[in-house]
Order: C-alpha cells, then sequence, then structure tokens
C-alpha cells in the first residue's frame, strides 16, 4: 500500500500521492529526486504540486500554491513527501514475483 497525505481544504478532501506515472512526470519536466537535499527550496514546492496528480489532475496551479503556504510544518511534510516519492522510486526495482517472471543473465 502506498503512502499518502491527506487534508481537507475549502470543504474539498485530498489526497496527495505519488505515482510511477506521477515520477515519470516529474522526471519528464526536469524534477530531478536526487536533487532532493541539494535544492529542497526549489524541490518542496514541486514535491508538493506533482503529489496532487494521482488524485486531482485538474486542480490549478494557483490553488496548489495557495494550500502550499498554509501548510503548517513545512520541514516535516518535506520529509514526508521524500519519503513518498523514494517509497514510489523503489518499486521500480521489486522483484517480480509471479510464475511468469523472467529471470536473464549477461554474458560479460
Amino acid at each position: 500500500m502506498s503512502k499518502t497525505i491527506q487534508f481537507t481544504y475549502n470543504d474539498v478532501d485530498y489526497t496527495l500521492e505519488y505515482t510511477r506515472k506521477t515520477l515519470e512526470k516529474m522526471e519528464a519536466d526536469g524534477i530531478v529526486l536526487a536533487d532532493m537535499n541539494k535544492k529542497p527550496v526549489t524541490i518542496l514546492p514541486k514535491l508538493f504540486e506533482y503529489a496532487f496528480y494521482a488524485h486531482h489532475k485538474r486542480i490549478k496551479k494557483a490553488e496548489v500554491e495557495e494550500i502550499f503556504h498554509l501548510f503548517t510544518n513545512k520541514n516535516e511534510m518535506y520529509n514526508k513527501l521524500s519519503e513518498m516519492a523514494t517509497d514510489t522510486l523503489n518499486t521500480l526495482f521489486e522483484e517480480d514475483s509471479s510464475k511468469n517472471a523472467i529471470s536473464w543473465k549477461a554474458s560479460f
């Protein structure tokens, strides 16, 4: 089960979550997760914005920015968003345990 952040703003319930598609979009848009600790001022708002895409694609960027500025404890939010993104990234490297999994080997 993936990790999420839930909150309510203006009587609307929101769920923030990352999916592989979200991370793919982030990467295509030039957001590098490896830069999280090097550029937190740049990355934190982007992590927040992209966390909406899984469940709230149509939310306007201005509303995301407004919500972001109203959030308290941004340091903890940064830690949680970073953990969520990293956990989602790590799912790419999980082994397929199904009977149809393909084993392979290199000749070099």
